[in-house]
């Protein structure tokens, strides 16, 4: 099958990177465009698909399986086909599987072990109670999260493929290893033999190796029906007693000697952890040995009932009757005094003493195992779920607070895991009005609003976000953002203009990094003509660079300035010839006294 990333499925799953590569499937890692969210999308490979009985009960156990709903079941979203590609869309679980979990560590410890395995079995407990087999229990199909927790997958795949496994040897014969016997050999299986494989999957775990193993898939089948293995603790001597016993009781190879439910499993697993060296194999056998009844040998009964004579009839003894009456006296003393004393032992030591559940909704999950200690109880997380509440408060309790129950009984606790989270979405490039639009959709709100220059971005558009696109934030969660003012404004000062001529002015103007307006004309006889006479903006006023100034420039009338030369030349000319005019009368009545004068002389003489 070619590589389907970047595909659509459904209009709705984006293919994003392939994330697994099993015997039945393929895994992608997707995203849920209407959600916003990740998922896995589980495809099945295409020698399966030409199985139409098989595609059938595939598609009809998947959606039965979609039904479970329970913290340590990967939970089913959807089920679909689009042309000769079917699939499965389920939880995202970011970690590892459980087989990568022990090649990286090796073995694990038995602490651990216990813990994990229990969640194994809570989740085959649910799916029990509801009808649902796995059939393929292995650590393959077991998630560990990033927090620890454990989710079984693979449900509705395991079940539609339980009549192909042994036979699709190619393909999925690693499963072999962690079958039941009665799945070696063919034959009815139920519930209890996805019990063999957990046992199988915790011999893993507490030794790093597998009971049973060959070269050939028929052979390891055929060990798991008649051949012996090494226990845990004889590979490893520091596994506790009651841990190896756990192991030897789930993997009974006649199915009636194992756990009878996964809850009969539990149960001996929280004992385990209370006492990791008690004897659960040694106690049972006890207790049965205790109650079952006990054969009186006859030479016995002769002695109590005494001797019969030959003929068969008692033989008359006074002395013997004496000591019988003596013993019968201090038998039925004895009796008395062990009868009051197991009495007493049974009050203090076998009667567990009731007390009441605590208050403990509201606290967190430190506080709420400290007041469950205290009370002699014991808690177990069930499940974290979202909610308004802080991380890791309590949010409900079974059996109920107040209830009566057993000391050292187990308490299971919902915690929260906060609100519920989404995917933020992209925003940058958007206005505000639209931005606020998709975060609506999500249920996430604007926060902070900030601007900033940008060369890049027009002007009121989003340059950038906080927290960032598909980063998974709590429903209700605020996002930042900058908006854009446009490319970066410089102010520059306004040239002063006037009395400048046309030419400065453009200059001026051009160098300041400004420009120019329509350029106006008017006349001035007081100012030079093509001097700049007036300017919109006043000078040494800070403007953005490329603001239009606009001029007006003086342009003096050529007729009225031709007119006013002419009149003062005329003037100047009238000026000239009254000059001389006077000048000449002078001379003429200069001659006129010299005349005289002569006259005069020349009359005197």
């Amino acid at each position: 099958m070619n590589n389907l990333t970047g595909k659509v499925l459904g209009n709705r799953y984006i293919l994003l990177e392939k994330i697994g590569d099993g015997g039945m499937a393929l895994v992608y890692k997707a995203r849920c465009q209407l959600l916003n969210r990740y998922v896995a999308v589980k495809i099945l490979r295409p020698e399966y698909i030409q199985d139409e009985e098989f595609v059938k009960k595939f598609k009809r156990e998947s959606l039965a399986v979609a039904s479970l709903s329970h913290p340590n079941i990967v939970s089913i979203y959807d089920v679909g086909q689009e042309d000769d590609i079917y699939y499965i869309v389920m939880e995202y679980v970011k970690g590892c599987t459980l087989k990568e979990y022990i090649k990286e560590k090796g073995k694990i410890g038995y602490v651990e072990t216990l813990n994990i395995v229990r969640q194994i079995a809570l989740a085959l407990e649910h799916a029990h109670k509801n009808g649902v087999i796995h059939r393929d229990i292995k650590p393959h199909n077991i998630l560990m999260t990033e927090d620890g927790n454990v989710k079984v997958t693979d449900f509705g795949i395991a079940r539609a493929t339980s009549s192909t496994t042994v036979t699709n040897v190619g393909k999925v014969m690693g499963s072999v290893h962690y079958f039941s016997p009665e799945q070696a050999r063919g034959g009815y299986t139920d519930h209890r033999t996805d019990i063999y494989s957990l046992g199988i999957v915790m011999y893993e775990m507490l030794t790093g190796k597998l009971p049973f193993d060959a070269d050939s898939p028929i052979t390891i089948a055929l060990k798991h029906i008649q051949e012996p293995y090494i226990e845990p603790r004889n590979i490893d001597p520091t596994i506790p007693k009651a841990v190896n016993d756990i192991v030897v009781k789930a993997m009974e190879k006649d199915i009636n000697k194992r756990y009878q439910s996964a809850r009969d499993m539990i149960e001996d697993i929280d004992k385990a952890k209370k006492n990791p060296e008690e004897n659960l194999y040694l106690k049972e056998n006890k207790d049965s040995e205790d109650s079952s009844t006990k054969v009186i040998p006859v030479e016995e009964i002769n002695d109590a009932l005494g001797k019969r004579q030959s003929n068969g009839k008692r033989q008359p003894n006074k002395n013997n009757k004496k000591k019988k009456i003596t013993a019968i006296v201090s038998s039925l003393i004895i009796v008395a005094a062990l009868i009051a004393l197991m009495s007493y032992w049974y009050k203090n030591y076998f009667v567990v003493k009731d007390t009441n559940v605590p208050k403990i909704i509201g606290y967190n999950e430190t506080e709420a195992s400290k007041i469950l200690e205290n009370n002699k109880l014991h808690m177990n997380i069930l499940q974290r779920k979202n909610s308004d509440k802080p991380v890791g408060e309590v949010l409900e309790v079974e059996p109920a607070e107040g209830s009566v129950v057993k000391e050292n009984s187990t308490v299971n606790v919902t915690l929260s895991a906060g609100k519920e989270k989404v995917l933020v979405p992209d925003v940058r490039t958007l206005n505000r009005a639209d931005a606020e639009a998709s975060l609506k959709r999500y249920n996430l709100t604007i926060g902070n609003v900030g601007s900033r220059n940008s060369n890049d971005v027009e002007k009121d558009l989003i340059i950038d976000q906080n927290p960032a696109k598909d980063v998974e934030v709590p429903v209700g969660s605020k996002v930042d953002i900058i908006i854009s003012n446009g490319p970066e404004v410089k102010l520059v000062d306004v040239p002063t203009l006037t009395d400048k001529t046309l030419e400065e002015a453009e200059k001026l103007i051009k160098d300041s990094n400004l420009t120019l307006g329509p350029i106006k004309f008017e006349s001035n006889p007081n100012c030079e003509d093509g001097t700049v006479i007036e300017q919109d903006v006043a000078p040494k006023i800070k403007v953005p660079q490329g603001t239009t100034i606009n001029i007006k420039v003086n342009k003096l009338d050529k007729k009225k300035d031709d007119t006013t030369n002419t009149n003062s030349d005329n003037k100047d000319q009238s000026k000239d010839q009254n000059k001389d005019q006077s000048k000449d009368q002078n001379k003429d009545k200069s001659k006129d006294k010299s005349n005289d004068k002569d006259r005069d002389k020349n009359n005197n003489g």
